[in-house]
């Protein structure tokens, strides 16, 4: 049984510079709050009445109902931030909430020791240019981006797709293809999952699709919109730090870890089954330049949300989605840079091999 959509509506969170000021400023005040309570909780501790006795039972008589007002007051703010966010509060509370993991530290020490084993060591990677196509119209939907990656991804292991109109570039990168323990030919493997993630410019993919990248003609001042699914967009997150001025839309991808290293105007694609995107430990953040749209799934399958055809279905909802049912402004805005990002002239695209060499 396939995944189906609970429903044909989604969540979106971020991309709204005034929104998330004010909900960073509603979480800063609640978190002021919780501390004056904790503070007057540590007040009355026990050694504490054997030196200032009477002004400490005072204090021990009069804190229940100063806790009480100071909570009534946390929770008012909690009920009226998640009322005015709507569809932002249940994420809201996941950041609040979450224990954020060293992940990092953790794909680090992993990918070191695997190394050291013989298994899932780094080589040098090469691209080369296996097909070119011209008179390719620009995409104008978050669709039919959503479409040519997983086109992409059907054709042969390896292969990536670059688009040129005029100075502007979209570069399509597939999830993992080898999930072998051990490094293979096809660099978007295991073993650039946790280079990737642990360090920006390491991974045997992510060096694959910048040299792809500069063969095609992309130069630093580029404007470049990457499209990626899973480790796809992963590494066009990593190689958009470099590039001002460009766009990121990911379906799948684990890209939190960046933080405010991530510039970029970038829609992130998430449905809520999927572990994939929460391999880097935490929900997305509450960012001026990033959206965040998430769409709860049904499966029998743990890992069908993570598939890119489900992920086209999201993303023909996003396309149909009207301005106004979201909290923010910000999805429609975020939307638009991605969507308009190629223009209208008809432009080329190159396909690249991607391999490792031993």
């Amino acid at each position: 049984m396939s995944a189906r959509h609970v429903s044909g509506e989604i969540v979106s969170y971020g991309g709204d510079a005034k929104i998330v000021a004010t909900r960073a400023e509603i979480d800063r005040v609640m978190a002021e709050l919780f501390g004056i309570g904790a503070w007057l909780r540590d007040q009355v501790e026990f050694e504490d009445f054997l030196t200032e006795t009477f002004p400490r039972v005072r204090l021990a008589l009069e804190l229940p109902p100063i806790l009480e007002k100071l909570e009534k007051i946390r929770q008012a703010c909690a009920n009226a931030a998640d009322s005015y966010f709507g569809s932002e509060a249940e994420i809201s509370r996941e950041l609040r909430e979450n224990i954020e993991l060293p992940i990092k530290n953790i794909a680090t020490g992993f990918a070191g020791a695997a190394a050291a084993l013989g298994f899932m060591a780094e080589t040098p990677v090469t691209a080369s240019v296996v097909s070119v196509e011209n008179y390719v119209d620009p995409a104008n939907t978050i669709s039919e981006y959503a479409r040519r990656l997983a086109m992409v991804a059907a054709m042969n292991p390896g292969w990536i797709r670059i688009e040129k109109f005029n100075a502007r570039y979209v570069v399509y990168i597939p999830g993992t293809e080898d999930w072998a323990p051990v490094t293979g030919k096809n660099p978007l493997d295991l073993t650039s999952i946790s280079g990737a993630i642990s360090k920006t410019g390491s991974a045997g993919s992510e060096r694959a699709v910048a040299l792809a990248m500069e063969k095609a003609g992309i130069q630093p001042e580029s404007r470049v919109l990457f499209v990626g699914h899973s480790q796809g967009g992963l590494v066009g997150a990593n190689i958009s730090t470099r590039f001002a001025g460009s766009r990121l839309l990911t379906f799948g991808a684990p890209i939190s870890q960046l933080g405010s290293e991530l510039t970029a105007e970038s829609m992130a694609v998430e449905h809520v089954g999927d572990v994939i995107p929460r391999l880097d430990g935490k929900p997305n953040a509450f960012s001026p330049n990033l959206v965040t749209v998430r769409q709860e799934l049904a499966s029998e399958k743990s890992l069908h949300p993570h598939s890119m055809e489900t992920y086209r279905d999201t993303a023909q909802v996003i396309d149909a989605t009207p301005e106004t049912s979201q909290s923010n402004s910000g999805f429609a805005r975020v939307r638009g840079e991605i969507t308009e990002f190629a223009g209208s002239t008809q432009g080329q695209a190159l396909y690249f091999k991607l391999e490792r060499v031993d």
